[in-house]
């Protein structure tokens, strides 16, 4: 069976086939499903929900996705990241949006991005970790692009869990997580109930809060039980069949920098959220008319490049934002095996995620000692 094989230099990423019909300005990375991923906490790009994207990418022949672009070190301030990371999923959802009408987008985050992938449909604010205010962003209007073209969203260990929602999943779903939504929060995600799972388990310290029993592996191998059970989900609430017989391998971290927790202490910091000023700009791009973007597509390996102006960068502390919505050119190989480099997500990674396990930890040392 010939092997996908997910390869960038960038943060930005999309399954690209080289030699198509002529190329069309407007429709370069436009696939016929494309992910946006929200990493978690001290997560590398793209984190553990790689082997999401892996498992539901197999057998489709135009299939790929982008991290949204924010800086979540375990040194950040939770507020900051949690508005920057809605203000990139809204900002980079939209831009897709426009150039490529006609694809279906899956919206997917875990951890600290799961609480952005939730805020990006319900809108975002309010009070998190060490008191810090989130400042208000708005959900997406559900009527329009690109509300309307997200075929279906996966949200795991989310901060903002909310009990008994139509849409939650897993043993977790009776409870609350440490900052549950606002009612009108929860009447704009349930637009998408028929096409959202959020899921928790009832030892996830995050997303079922205040519970006596805890596990902190069972927060961070959700990816590693579950991802073809959530990709077949996926296929089935999106409607995606299968068209070739490709399968994906992405590499454990592409790019982003982690922190070491042995070198960080245990603080976590507080402060006030830096305002962005200029993202409601409004910047437009020509859509692609196709009605299918496989049609671009053909056997070969396509060559990859760097994308750097477009895709930005995660540093420490600072985040370039994404100014178009190019992804990156990557290969693809038909050799029949993936490129054994290449590790699976799913697999041995960093303790990412687990920053959230270093906050929960701050925070019960203030409410027990």
């Amino acid at each position: 069976m010939p092997s996908l094989l997910l390869t960038s230099f960038s943060p930005l990423l999309s399954l690209l086939w080289a030699g198509g019909p002529a190329a069309q300005d407007s429709c370069s990375g436009c696939e016929d499903v494309h992910f946006f991923l929200a990493r978690g906490n001290n997560e590398p790009y793209p984190g553990r929900q790689g082997a999401l994207v892996a498992a539901t990418c197999d057998g489709l022949s135009s299939c790929g996705y982008e991290d949204l672009i924010f800086s979540d070190l375990y040194t950040d301030l939770y507020c900051q990241i949690a508005y920057d990371a809605a203000i990139a999923g809204i900002t980079q959802m939209t831009a897709y949006g426009q150039k490529c009408p006609n694809s279906k987008l899956i919206l997917a985050g875990f951890s600290s991005g799961g609480q952005a992938a939730s805020d990006i449909l319900a809108g975002g604010g309010g009070e998190l970790f060490n008191g810090c205010i989130q400042p208000d962003t708005p959900a997406l209007d559900f009527s329009t692009s690109p509300a309307n073209q997200i075929a279906a969203v996966i949200v795991v260990g989310d901060v903002r869990y909310t009990a008994n929602q139509s849409y939650n999943f897993g043993t977790g779903a009776p409870y609350d997580g440490w900052f549950p939504r606002t009612s009108e929060m929860r009447d704009n995600l349930d637009n998408y109930a028929d096409i959202m799972r959020n899921w928790c388990v009832d030892t996830d310290p995050i997303c079922a809060a205040h519970l006596p029993d805890f596990d902190e592996e069972s927060r961070l191998n959700y990816y590693d039980l579950d991802s073809e059970s959530a990709a077949s989900w996926i296929k089935s609430v999106a409607s995606l069949t299968a068209d070739s017989d490709f399968t994906t391998a992405i590499p454990t971290s592409v790019s982003g920098t982690v922190q070491d927790y042995a070198t960080i202490g245990t603080a976590t910091p507080s402060g006030s959220v830096t305002l962005d000023t200029t993202w409601t700009s409004s910047t437009s791009y020509a859509a692609c008319t196709a009605t299918s973007y496989s049609q671009y597509a053909s056997n070969g390996t396509s060559s990859t490049t760097k994308s750097t102006s477009a895709s930005g960068s995660s540093t420490e502390g600072t985040t370039t934002k994404a100014s178009t919505p190019t992804q990156a050119a990557v290969t693809r190989t038909s050799t029949g095996t993936a490129d054994p480099t290449a590790t699976d997500n799913a697999g041995a990674m960093y303790n990412a995620g687990g920053g959230f396990i270093g906050i929960l930890w701050a925070v019960l040392a203030v409410m027990f000692i």
